[in-house]
């Protein structure tokens, strides 16, 4: 009797592991016809930058995580496509860094509608790591370091002289009050010409307004590469919309040269070297009295040498850097630094 029940059961079931068989391979043969192709596939980026800072002046020291970026980007459609970046220990907190949607009608033309940083100094728009030195200029640190909320569009052409103009409008109250409606939004203009093989000059404009007026930001910037060797400077020329405050100029220039290794462990090695300054600058913002802050003249020369194990397509180093700092006569600076980094990146 026992055998006959098992003999029926498995007539009964028969049918539904048969069915259930059919399902499975239909699920397959739908799962197959609806891959996504590898064209619209997810890249995933993740950059790590940890440093080691001493100050000989004061005899001080301290350990940082200076980036922890992790982004994923893609298409979705011939058109279409989307970037989002953060940053999770940025100053010790939490950043976002690009997150936006892209439009790309025809070649060579694009849209974006996101937060990102404004098209403005070719330093500003460097990953880090892609930083030929541990840190920015002052041109960057304390003026041109804008991020916000808006839209760009682009459009960029390779034929005869190379050239890509850029124009953007931005929020001006950053990533937390993107929701808040606006009376005045920030601009900004860019274009860079390849005027011949190797020489980029790229000329830029901006125009922000931190609270109650408007500052407008002129830069030109000039980039060579000769063989092994990269030249690069900036100028910015900064005016207030606010008469005590006079004009602010700053400029960085520095050279950069790579000697290729080529060995198992080791690509290249690099040494650089930097001036940059700046002159008495406001950022616009007045202290709890209403006086507008205004700091003083920097100097700075920066000496480099960059351990490259590893450049393409994942980037691998030890960075090295001395910052001899100087400030106007009469104002104490000790401010110099010695800075060892270690350069992680995955990803394009």
């Amino acid at each position: 009797m026992k055998k006959l029940y098992t003999f029926l059961l498995l007539i009964c079931a028969f049918p539904a592991l048969f069915a259930q068989n059919t399902d499975t391979n239909e699920v397959a043969r739908e799962s197959r016809r609806h891959r996504i192709p590898e064209a619209y596939r997810p890249k995933f980026t993740a950059t790590v930058l940890g440093r080691y800072e001493y100050n000989p002046q004061i005899n001080k020291h301290h350990f940082e995580l200076r980036h922890t970026r992790i982004g994923v980007s893609g298409s979705v459609h011939p058109m279409f496509s989307y970037m989002a970046l953060v940053d999770l220990t940025y100053g010790g907190q939490f950043s976002p860094v690009a997150i936006f949607a892209q439009f790309k009608p025809v070649k060579g033309l694009s849209f974006l509608i996101g937060y990102d940083k404004m098209p403005f100094s070719s330093e500003n728009l460097l990953s880090p790591y892609q930083y030929y030195f541990s840190d920015k200029s002052f041109l960057t640190q304390k003026i041109t370091a804008w991020s916000d909320v808006g839209a760009v569009v682009a459009y960029k052409w390779d034929k005869v002289i190379p050239f890509e103009i850029k124009a953007g409008i931005f929020n001006g109250a950053g990533f937390g009050r993107q929701m808040e409606f606006q009376e005045h939004l920030n601009y900004v203009a860019r274009g860079t010409f390849e005027l011949f093989k190797n020489f980029k000059l790229t000329l830029d404009y901006a125009g922000v307004r931190p609270e109650a007026f408007r500052m407008h930001h002129y830069e030109v910037e000039l980039a060579y590469d000769i063989a092994n060797l990269h030249l690069e400077a900036e100028y910015l020329y900064k005016t207030y919309k606010e008469p005590s405050l006079r004009p602010t100029h700053a400029l960085y220039g520095f050279a950069y040269y790579k000697i290729n290794v080529g060995k198992k462990m080791l690509d290249n090695i690099a040494i650089g070297a930097r001036y940059d300054a700046i002159t008495a600058n406001s950022r616009g913002k007045a202290d709890a009295d209403g006086n507008y802050v205004v700091e003083p003249l920097r100097q700075r020369l920066t000496a480099g040498l960059t351990f490259i194990f590893v450049e393409k397509p994942l980037r691998a180093g030890i960075r090295l850097n001395y910052e001899k700092n100087f400030v106007h006569k009469g104002v104490e600076c000790k401010e110099d630094r010695i800075i060892l980094e270690l350069i992680t990146h995955f990803g394009s």
